[in-house]
């Protein structure tokens, strides 16, 4: 039986860097497409594999340009929504992105909204240490990403350490372990030990056929909450930005289920006020790695949803922001009923 074959691009980061003497790692700036083959020779044992790097840079530079062109790329040389003879997916059974771990959540997020309804694997994976130094778990992910390629998991994904997850529930939550990515609100799709064991149950299945769905809208804000916040610095800024500049939603990491301060001379309420006569939404999201919003919960929160605030739920902060992004580019709805809809497994239904 011939063997499937697989695409992989390398976007950059540490698993292709060089590390000379062992004691810091470089951005090499050409990779060296060959040495990351001979350096995996199990890679042409699981499939036929062919390399490409659009571009090679450190994941803390990446930007929704770069999505938009990865994306492309994705759809295009990657032939999504595209069938052989024998109704397969044509040329390529599943793609694989190496990228830097510090923004690869992003990433897999922005992408899952882009690429919707994908007809084959979509894997992101990287490593916290180079290809070439020692105790590298570069090997090992690259090969776990690949057989993950091969197999009928048409989502786009995360493979790093022992984890399989759905890359629009992923977070990078540790620096220096090499099981670098959790999903803190949804069950891995899969887990990687002496096999690769892939849990069907928890893998989406297309309803729909793929799309393709490029447009992002940059101008997003985050604010972070904490004690002493004052609300007056911002709304100051918004008023001396002209239109070209001034951004289209502003997200709130809340306190707990979403609470925020409603008293006093540092209250939130004002700015949120001013914010909806401006016509920008807000989205609350929370600051607790697990848990969702509950805005009904509590007295502060109810006078959010009178304000039209938006709840993020049990979304990943890097899944609230590359939707809003996503969102508000496509203004065939309007925000509130974009984050009502599922649209690639980012959140629970309540």
């Amino acid at each position: 039986m011939p063997r499937k074959k697989v695409l992989i691009i390398h976007t950059g980061g540490t698993l292709g860097m060089k590390m000379p003497g062992h004691t810091r790692a470089e951005l090499a700036p050409n990779i060296e497409l060959d040495r990351l083959i001979n350096r995996v020779p199990e890679l042409e044992e699981i499939a036929d594999i062919e390399l490409i790097s659009p571009w090679n840079i450190d994941s803390s530079q990446v930007s929704p340009n770069d999505w938009q062109a990865l994306a492309k790329l994705i759809s295009e040389k990657g032939c999504l929504g595209q069938k052989d003879d024998r109704g397969n997916p044509k040329t390529y059974a599943g793609i694989v992105i190496i990228h830097g771990t510090d923004t690869m959540a992003y990433t897999a997020s922005a992408l899952a909204f882009m690429l919707q309804n994908p007809d084959r694997p979509i894997v992101l994976t990287g490593s916290q240490r180079p290809l070439e130094a020692w105790r590298s778990d570069a090997r090992a992910n690259l090969a776990a990403a690949v057989e993950c390629a091969t197999m009928d998991v048409k989502e786009v994904m995360v493979v790093f350490g022992d984890s399989i997850l759905r890359g629009c529930r992923s977070t990078k939550a540790d620096a220096n372990s090499y099981s670098a990515f959790l999903s803190p609100e949804a069950s891995p799709l899969g887990e990687i030990g002496t096999d690769l064991e892939i849990v069907w149950r928890r893998v989406r299945n297309p309803t729909m056929e793929f799309g393709f769905y490029p447009k992002l809208e940059h101008r997003v804000l985050n604010l972070t909450l904490f004690p002493g916040f004052n609300p007056k610095i911002l709304k100051q800024n918004v008023e001396n930005t002209d239109d070209k500049e001034l951004i289209r939603a502003l997200i709130i990491r809340g306190f707990g289920v979403g609470n925020i301060p409603l008293q006093g001379d540092l209250s939130i309420f004002p700015l949120i006020e001013y914010l909806r006569k401006k016509h920008i939404p807000v989205i609350m999201t929370s600051q607790c790695f697990r848990g969702h919003t509950e805005l009904a919960l509590y007295p502060s929160g109810r006078q959010l949803l009178d304000q039209g605030v938006i709840e993020a739920r049990d979304m990943t902060f890097e899944s609230v922001i590359t939707k809003t992004m996503w969102a508000l580019a496509h203004p065939e709805m309007g925000l509130q009923e974009w984050f009502n809809i599922d649209l690639a497994g980012e959140m629970t239904s309540y």
